[in-house]
């Protein structure tokens, strides 16, 4: 099963985080870790790292050019080539992102594009979730467990969808 999907620049921005299981992460600690993985493979053999295994979770990835594709699954998952099938897909679309001007709306309709290729739909965000936050806030706790980022994009793809 897929957990979560990364794309980001070789320089460890983030453009796109999607999350498909239970797990909860941080996008912009997980994307430097997969930036400093790709550069750590480079710099040790030259070669690129096709993937970290940890215990019964992995990350697979995919570059292309300047665009690290990663998916955090199961390990026994064989997910490469679908990893392979998106990053041409986006290419095709939106480049190699060489004059992206850090926007990350633009890459909104290419959710359905990662979901339909997953064969699940990511996570969007509920009134539950929102109704927690204020909690939290209310009693003095960290309002979110995931980053606002990764928050504000879920919000963005309902409204999306909404408004389809």
């Amino acid at each position: 099963m897929i957990h979560n999907f990364y794309l980001l620049k070789r320089s460890g921005e983030c453009i796109i985080h999607r999350k498909y299981g239970s797990l909860e992460t941080d996008e912009n600690l997980v994307s430097g870790f997969l930036s400093a993985m790709f550069s750590f493979g480079r710099n040790i053999s030259g070669q690129s790292i096709e993937s970290v295994l940890l215990d019964d979770k992995k990350f697979v990835y995919v570059y292309n050019d300047d665009i690290i594709f990663a998916a955090y699954t199961d390990r026994q998952d064989d997910i490469k080539s679908k990893l392979e099938s998106i990053s041409q897909e986006f290419i095709k679309n939106y480049g190699n992102l060489e004059n992206w001007d850090g926007d990350r709306d633009k890459f909104a309709d290419f959710l359905p594009v990662l979901d339909k290729v997953f064969g699940v739909s990511g996570e969007e965000a509920s009134d539950d979730f929102l109704n927690e936050i204020i909690e939290n806030i209310k009693t003095g706790k960290k309002p979110l467990d995931v980053s606002w980022d990764d928050w504000l994009n879920r919000i963005k793809e309902k409204v999306r969808r909404i408004n389809q």
